[in-house]
């Protein structure tokens, strides 16, 4: 692979600990955590099979580690990981829920390298504090005041519902004022805690209403408001779409990039809670390479109930731990059918 770097990313929850309980969140059990020196292993296992990928097929790849959690400031040695992480040649990110970011800790991430770190925003202090908790909403403003003090890449992120799609406008308004220039977002996915807000999610119709709106927010400020959501990338799609039978774009599952859980399982996706092996114990290159589940993600003909035969099935797929979800919610194991909210199927001219 020639020219642009191929980019791949691990998101890495290193702990299943929390300091809120948040009503939208998708976790559903406690597990045990690998220590410090079973991560450095993982991370030297991921690496191996990164520089062989280069070696082997000529790629020129631009790897990042997220970390995240439950939250990831709970792991005492999260400083020696970003160290090894970044000795590795990894940019590395983190997603917090800000509470913990103190301005010392600020100015530990910022020596760490941090490429940014991506705080959680749920909407306006009513909203906000309803889905995460009495007085939460200003002490999070508080953490990324630190971040910025320090100069700090800061992004904004939304799970979005019925709750807060009012809000995003108010959202980006407001971090402007604060000094956050990226705003994004992820929708609800009705799995764990979050089962109890399936009532909140987004009819497609109140999606694809959503999204057109998104065009006139980021021409009206400095804040750009965007999500790597298949179907946001289709709302704001103007070009021709690549025909095929294998992704290029869309849902990063078993394509772009891997969950790791707290115990070393490996996901597709930490929303799916799909594991597929361990980090610990198995070799990734060979699992990325061997996993039915993956390879299922990656192949058109695995997907039915329409999205198989959707003109924007190479670069969408929409979103498999959605889909998921709502399988599970009938009593089905079934990631591969039709996202539930998606408003923008068309038929292939080849279907």
């Amino acid at each position: 692979m020639q020219g642009t770097p191929y980019q791949f990313f691990v998101q890495w929850h290193l702990t299943e600990r929390c300091n809120l309980r948040c009503r939208h969140c998708y976790q559903q059990k406690n597990m045990a955590e690998l220590d410090y020196a079973a991560v450095r292993q993982g991370m030297a296992n991921i690496k191996e099979a990164l520089d062989s990928w280069e070696t082997q097929y000529d790629m020129k790849l631009s790897p990042s580690y997220q970390f995240t959690g439950g939250e990831p400031l709970l792991r005492r040695d999260l400083f020696e990981i970003l160290a090894q992480a970044r000795e590795s040649g990894f940019a590395t990110s983190l997603m917090s829920n800000g509470l913990l970011i103190t301005p010392d800790i600020a100015h530990h991430l910022w020596e760490a390298g941090v490429a940014d770190v991506q705080i959680s925003l749920e909407g306006l202090e009513t909203v906000h504090d309803y889905i995460r908790g009495q007085g939460t909403f200003w002490r999070t403003l508080r953490g990324i005041e630190n971040l910025r003090n320090k100069d700090i890449d800061c992004i904004i992120n939304v799970t979005l519902s019925r709750l807060n799609m009012g809000q995003i406008e108010g959202l980006a308004q407001l971090a402007e004022t604060i000094g956050v220039r990226y705003l994004s977002f992820s929708r609800l996915v009705p799995c764990g805690r979050g089962e109890e807000l399936a009532d909140e999610a987004l009819t497609p119709q109140e999606l694809a209403g959503l999204y057109r709106s998104l065009e006139a927010i980021n021409a009206g400020g400095k804040v750009k408001v965007s999500s790597l959501d298949p179907l946001a990338t289709i709302a704001a799609m103007k070009e021709d779409v690549p025909q095929g039978d294998f992704p290029v774009g869309g849902c990063a599952a078993g394509m772009f990039g891997v969950t790791i859980a707290a115990d070393g399982s490996i996901m597709p996706c930490r929303r799916m809670g799909l594991s597929i092996g361990n980090i610990a114990v198995q070799s990734f290159r060979v699992l990325w390479a061997e996993s039915p589940v993956l390879w299922s993600l990656r192949s058109r003909q695995s997907y039915h109930n329409g999205c198989e035969s959707c003109y924007y099935w190479a670069v969408c797929r929409g979103c498999r731990a959605i889909a998921l979800a709502y399988a599970r919610a009938e009593g089905k194991e079934d990631y591969l059918g039709a996202d539930p909210q998606c408003p923008y199927y068309r038929k292939a001219a080849s279907q």
